[in-house]
């Protein structure tokens, strides 16, 4: 997630089941690579799409349900670039799904200028804090500081889908004045449920032993673009760089994703389905009729 953002709570009995989805979606994903053989760039782009397009969908549709006074729109738009020279934390295999999004549709020549504007960037924020960041307004590596557009934008993490303003001068406020964590007005539903779906990736790459994250993007993009690290990834390493600053997150992520992981073993995340009938009635109903005529017509 953005650094310095909104706290997430894990624990909120209205988050869980949103988790849920997240953690089980995933682990069917894995499961279905090693029934198919799909390789591990193949599995990485299945983990990370589907993971970034529930976030999308299931939070705008919570928000959609909101009460009209409550439902906050933001204003964001191409062009308003403010958030983009913020530190963003992304799971190890949204990053690794940027890779490869950019060499397959970047030029040779393209790739190696984008490479080195990455390299630039990571060498001059490494080894800053979060202050620090904040008042240097170093560029997210991706971002097109002409047109204000991302260049990854139908890959770009949850962190960045999540993280959204309904003010555009409290956004240049805080650029302006550099403030690591600016007070923002916010529509909840869009950053927390979001989020959620972030949380339970994570928490299926932990139960599946592979690294989650989180970590810096603009320090781990330079990396993961030198070579493919997909399958080094899959077989269980750790495969990016890290910095004092995703340490710090990172020790928290660990926390709260083992605590996650060990209850999606023994069962404990089983929220949903109970919320799914409750919300709609008739849905097991509707669910059990539909296999009933899948089976007649095989």
């Amino acid at each position: 997630m953005k650094a310095g953002s909104v706290v997430f709570d894990h624990t909120d009995p209205g988050l869980r089941p949103f988790i849920e989805v997240g953690a089980k979606v995933s682990l069917e994903l894995f499961d279905d690579a090693r029934k198919n053989g799909s390789s591990p760039r193949e599995l990485v782009a299945a983990i990370a799409d589907t993971a970034t397009a529930d976030a999308d969908a299931g939070a705008r549709e919570l928000s959609e349900q909101l009460p009209s006074t409550r439902r906050l729109l933001p204003v964001c738009r191409e062009g308003c670039s403010y958030c983009c020279h913020g530190v963003v934390m992304a799971s190890a295999p949204e990053i690794l799904r940027i890779a490869s999004f950019l060499e397959e549709t970047r030029s040779p020549g393209e790739l190696e200028l984008l490479k080195a504007r990455a390299e630039s960037a990571a060498e001059r924020i490494a080894s800053l804090d979060l202050a620090e960041r904040a008042a240097a307004r170093v560029p997210c590596a991706l971002l097109d500081e002409a047109t204000g557009a991302c260049g990854a934008y139908s890959v770009r993490p949850i962190a960045c889908r999540a993280y959204h303003s309904g003010s555009v001068e409290a956004c240049k406020k805080g650029f302006d004045e550099g403030e690591p964590n600016p007070v923002l007005p916010i529509n909840p539903a869009l950053f927390h449920v979001a989020h959620a779906y972030s949380f339970g990736m994570m928490t299926a790459c932990a139960a599946e032993g592979v690294d989650p994250g989180p970590y810096d993007l603009a320090v781990a993009l330079p990396v993961a673009l030198s070579s493919d690290r997909s399958a080094r990834w899959v077989a269980g390493e750790k495969v990016l760089p890290t910095t004092a600053l995703s340490d710090a997150i990172g020790r928290g992520h660990a926390g709260t994703l083992g605590e996650l992981a060990a209850d999606l073993r023994a069962g404990r995340l089983d929220q949903a389905a109970r919320v799914a009938k409750k919300l709609d009635p008739d849905a097991a109903r509707r669910e059990k009729n539909k296999k009933k005529r899948d089976r007649r017509s095989r």
